[in-house]
């Protein structure tokens, strides 16, 4: 598809078996879709003609121009048996119909116009896009094929024309096309539709045109010259067509007196110029008429009526739903004008609603002109929330706060050290379990190495983090909220939870490049020293406790640092190994005294090695500061399908 930045006007192209229409829009503008007039009607018949000398015509034209080669009608239908016949036709009727958008000055150029063609949701993907390259080679160069429930749903989302909140259409939906060849069945949940397909209702031709041509067989039959019209119709199809089309309108003009109550007779005729002498057909279609021809087994309906068919389709439908009952039903389609269409619906439903619009034959052209601005309007937010995340504003904004996350995590970090790793290694040396001091560094640093990964020390972090998401938030919303506005989005659309758990802290613990205890030397050795320090006496008490092995040892500890010095005496004790009975004389208490004078020192000692690794950025703090941003940009990703829902 070309760049839609240059795309001027939208259409909506509903081709039916029975009836085509389209819609227009003004690219970038909003403004209701209006209905185009092809030959001088809104909706025109999908009949094609070939005139020797006059060439190509569509509509009401085709059906009554004397001297065609050929005309040809209900050819979308047979796209799927007979792709290769039927898409001939398919792509000529819909290049007339672009010839005529363009005679008609509909659209500056076919290169700025922009056309959403429907299609039965059932159609898998590959048909679509053999579909969509007919309609590209007739000349819509930018083409994209629909399915005609989504359509449908777009329609009575923005049209308004059904009085119904966007709370009422967040229910799940059963849209029911009803159309000239086929009745088409889809479901639709959160958004997403599923076509409803099974042996005995999906594949089925259940579409009004099966009442067109019960229809002009009733009227052939009682017809005076039945067998001169039986015989025009096997030497000119044509004729039958053009007899066909009329019978079609007579059953419209009927229903639509049956829905205001009138009960009156629907009657016209059709003149055939075959002979001689022309041939009057005479149709006409009362209550009695139509009573029997709904109730009449047809042959194409395996033997079954059309209202037989239907409610079968339906309940067929309700099965497959299982607990997944519609609390909506949409009708679209001219032949939801039948009234059984809707009651049939509330008879098999009824829990739900059942909406139709004014003109349920235009909802259709109408909805893929809405849905085609609102993926416009889709894509473009998309492409900006993209953008963003490609960017390195937000992996920027992570690392300019990254100082602040460092201070935060010190402090449960120092606390568990403090309170729970280093008094364990202080009693294991104090039992005799480890020789020297030295021992005690190498033990502290294994067990902080595993206290870091472990999902305690994760859980303790867990609040720290999220108190530095809520203060991140305000950067992140400066990015995110221009996007909001450009597209009519409320702010909130792109706003983090406030239980937005980034997992920073389980990314810097797992990173063992970034937190080794090879680099906190210095905080070992601070723990270290407060053992030392209780030894050397540095409290003012220390080994010099009761009894004669505290007297002795504190004679002999003080004795060494007198005539070496305490600095020399601390690197002498590192590797010596006090006897049990003397260790035992330090206690717990004394200790956890000592390193909580320490506990500031331990924990601005642990935010100073992080801050290190920031200027400048080493690997590993680049690698956190990335798997940050990409955890944000992931949410927001999330949250980019479920605000662009909220595109208008």
């Amino acid at each position: 598809m070309e760049d839609m930045n240059k795309i001027t006007d939208y259409f909506g192209f509903d081709l039916g078996d029975g009836e085509s229409a389209v819609a227009w829009m003004r690219a970038g503008k909003k403004t209701e879709p209006q209905m185009i007039e092809l030959r001088g009607r809104k909706s025109v018949i999908t009949a094609l003609a070939s005139h020797p000398e006059k060439g190509l015509f569509i509509g009401e034209e085709a059906c009554h121009l004397p001297g065609v080669d050929w005309l040809q009608v209900r050819f979308k239908s047979r796209y799927l048996k007979d792709p290769a016949a039927s898409g001939s036709l398919v792509m000529m009727f819909a290049r007339e119909v672009m010839n005529a958008l363009v005679a008609d000055g509909r659209m500056d150029s076919p290169e700025t116009a922009c056309f959403f063609v429907g299609c039965p949701s059932g159609w898998p993907q590959e048909v679509r896009e053999a579909y969509r390259k007919l309609f590209e080679r007739a000349g819509m160069v930018n083409c994209e094929v629909v399915s005609e429930s989504r359509a449908a749903f777009m329609f009575a989302r923005e049209s308004g024309e059904l009085r119904v909140s966007d709370d009422l259409l967040t229910l799940p939906t059963l849209i029911i096309d009803a159309g000239s060849s086929t009745t088409d069945f889809t479901f639709v949940a959160d958004l997403a539709e599923r076509s409803l397909v099974a042996s005995d209702f999906g594949e089925v031709s259940l579409g009004g045109g099966l009442l067109d041509r019960m229809l002009l067989e009733r009227n052939v039959s009682r017809s005076p010259q039945r067998r001169q019209l039986e015989d025009i119709f096997g030497r000119f199809p044509q004729y039958e067509a053009r007899c066909e089309f009329e019978a079609r309108r007579v059953k419209e003009m009927y229903f639509t007196q049956a829905r205001r109550g009138n009960g009156l007779r629907a009657e016209s005729a059709v003149k055939l110029y075959a002979g001689r002498t022309p041939v009057t057909l005479d149709i006409t279609c009362d209550d009695f008429d139509m009573a029997d021809i709904l109730s009449r087994p047809m042959e194409a309906l395996s033997g079954r009526s059309f209202e037989a068919s239907y409610r079968s389709s339906l309940e067929a439908a309700a099965r497959e739903l299982g607990s997944d009952q519609p609390g909506i039903i949409l009708l679209t389609g001219g032949a939801s004008r039948m009234p059984l269409i809707e009651d049939i619906a509330r008879d098999v439903f009824p829990q739900a609603q059942v909406l139709r619009g004014l003109e349920p034959e235009f909802a259709i052209a109408r909805g893929l002109c809405y849905a085609l601005r609102i993926d416009r309007q889709t894509r473009g937010f998309h492409e900006a929330v993209e953008a963003l995340i490609r960017s390195d504003e937000m992996e920027d904004l992570v690392l300019a706060r990254l100082p602040e996350l460092f201070q935060a995590v010190s402090g449960p970090f120092s606390d568990r050290l403090i309170d729970e790793v280093a008094p364990e290694v202080f009693e294991q040396w104090r039992r005799g379990g480890l020789k020297t001091f030295d021992d005690i560094g190498v033990e502290l640093s294994e067990r902080a190495a595993r206290m870091l990964k472990s999902d305690e020390m994760k859980a303790a972090l867990r609040p720290a983090v999220a108190d530095w998401v809520v203060r991140l938030r305000p950067d992140i919303e400066a990015l995110t909220d221009p996007i909001c506005d450009r597209f009519g989005l409320p702010r909130t659309s792109l706003r983090l939870p406030d239980s937005l758990d980034i997992g920073a802290a389980q990314i810097m613990l797992s990173s063992d490049s970034l937190i080794r205890m090879d680099q906190f030397k210095a905080l070992i050795d601070l723990i270290v020293a407060t053992v030392l320090a209780s030894v050397l006496g540095g409290g003012g008490v220390a080994l010099i406790a009761t009894g004669l092995p505290g007297l002795i040892g504190g004679f002999l500890v003080g004795l060494v640092a007198g005539i070496v010095g305490t600095e020399t005496a601390e690197r002498l004790l590192r590797k010596a190994e006090l006897p049990v009975g003397m260790r035992r004389l330090l206690t717990m208490g004394y200790f956890k005294r000592g390193l909580n004078k320490r506990k500031d020192d331990i924990r601005a000692g642990i935010c100073a090695e992080l801050v290190k690794q920031l200027d400048p950025p080493s690997d590993a703090a680049r690698g956190m500061v990335r798997d940050i941003a990409a955890s944000i940009e992931g949410q927001l990703g999330r949250m980019v399908e479920r605000a662009a829902l909220m595109i208008h």
